[in-house]
C-alpha cells in the first residue's frame, strides 16, 4: 500500500503556492491542518454573485461570472470537504449558505425534479462545451449535481429553514428517479455518492440508507472502468467513494496506489481534461488552474482513505 510520504506533502504544500489559485491553496492547508477553515468563507465571498449564488469562474471550465447552480455546486462541495455543517455558528457562514440556498431554491431554473446546471449567460463567457446552455447537456448531467446538492442542503442547514424542508420534499422525487433508473451516468454515480453520505451525516432516511447503497455498488460494478487515464469514464473513487463492498474496496485501494504513483515530477497531479472544443483560448489557462484544484480533489481523496503519512 502506498503512502503520500511526509516529503511528497511537503513538495506539494511549496507547489501549491507557486502554481495553484487561492481558494484551492486555502483548501489545501486546511486539509492539512495548517489553516483553519473559516479562511475558506472568506474566499468564498470573492465568487459570490448579487443574486446569493456563486460565479466569476468558481467552476475553472466556466468563467460565466453570473450565478449557475453548478457553480453553487462547486462551492457547497468545497465547504463540505474542509468539513463545514450545519453546527457552524460563524456570522459569515450564515450569510453564505442563507444567499446561496436562496439563490437555488427560490432563483435559479427547476424543472422536472432538478436543477439545470447551466445558464444562458454561460455562452456570453468562455467556457466548456459541456457548460452551453443546451438541452443535450442538460440531458448528459442528468440528476447531477441535484442529488448532490439535496444532500449539502440537508447537511449545512439547520433543520427549521425554509430551504432544508423544501429539500425533504425534493428527495422523495430524487430517490423515486434513483429506484427506477436502469443506470447511472457518470456524473449521476458521482452526485447519488455524495447524497448517500450527506443522508447519513445528518442523519436523514435512515431506513432508506442500505437500499441506495445496493443500487450504487449494483451501479459501479457494471459500469466502473480500471482505465484511470481516461477522465471519461467512471473510476472506483468517484462510483464507490462513500460505498462499503469488498469488491469495489479493492478496486479503490487500486486507484489509490494509482494516484500516487501518478504525481509529476513537479510535485502536483496534472489534469488530463479538457474543454471539447478549441473555441476559446482561455482553456490553455483553465488547464493551469486545474493543476492545483485536481491536487486539492486527489490529497482529499488521500486524506479520507488513510494514505497520508
Amino acid at each position: 500500500m502506498k503512502l503520500l510520504t511526509k516529503n511528497m506533502q511537503n513538495d506539494m504544500t511549496n507547489q501549491m503556492c507557486n502554481k495553484a489559485r487561492d481558494i484551492d491553496i486555502c483548501i489545501f492547508n486546511a486539509l492539512d491542518g495548517s489553516m483553519p477553515k473559516d479562511f475558506l468563507l472568506d474566499c468564498l465571498t470573492l465568487y459570490e454573485t448579487e443574486d446569493g449564488g456563486f460565479g466569476h469562474g468558481l467552476y475553472i471550465d466556466n468563467y460565466n461570472i453570473n450565478s449557475s447552480s453548478y457553480q453553487v455546486y462547486e462551492a457547497l462541495r468545497m465547504l463540505d470537504m474542509v468539513g463545514f455543517d450545519s453546527s457552524c455558528d460563524l456570522e459569515l457562514y450564515d450569510h453564505i449558505v442563507n444567499r446561496c440556498f436562496n439563490y437555488l431554491y427560490n432563483r435559479a431554473e427547476f424543472k422536472d425534479g432538478k436543477w439545470n446546471p447551466n445558464v444562458k449567460s454561460n455562452d456570453d463567457f468562455a467556457h466548456a462545451e459541456i457548460f452551453s446552455y443546451t438541452d443535450l447537456n442538460k440531458e448528459i448531467f442528468g440528476y447531477h449535481p441535484t442529488a448532490a446538492i439535496i444532500g449539502y442542503t440537508l447537511t449545512l442547514c439547520k433543520p427549521a429553514k425554509a430551504y432544508y424542508k423544501k429539500a425533504l420534499r425534493y428527495l422523495d422525487d430524487c430517490l423515486k428517479y434513483l429506484y427506477n433508473a436502469n443506470s447511472l451516468n457518470k456524473y449521476e454515480a458521482i452526485s447519488f455518492g455524495s447524497l448517500l453520505n450527506s443522508l447519513k451525516k445528518a442523519n436523514v432516511k435512515n431506513e432508506e440508507w442500505n437500499k441506495i447503497e445496493e443500487i450504487l455498488i449494483k451501479n459501479a460494478k457494471e459500469n466502473v472502468s480500471l482505465n484511470f487515464e481516461d477522465i471519461n469514464t467512471l473510476h472506483p473513487l468517484e462510483a464507490a467513494l462513500y460505498l462499503n463492498d469488498p469488491d469495489l474496496n479493492k478496486l479503490k485501494e487500486e486507484e489509490l496506489d494509482y494516484l500516487i504513483s501518478s504525481i509529476k515530477s513537479f510535485g502536483l497531479w496534472d489534469y488530463k481534461g479538457s474543454w471539447g472544443w478549441d473555441k476559446y483560448p482561455e482553456a490553455d489557462s483553465a488547464s493551469l488552474k486545474w493543476i492545483g484544484a485536481e491536487t486539492v480533489n486527489n490529497y482529499y481523496l488521500l486524506k479520507i482513505c488513510g494514505r497520508i503519512e
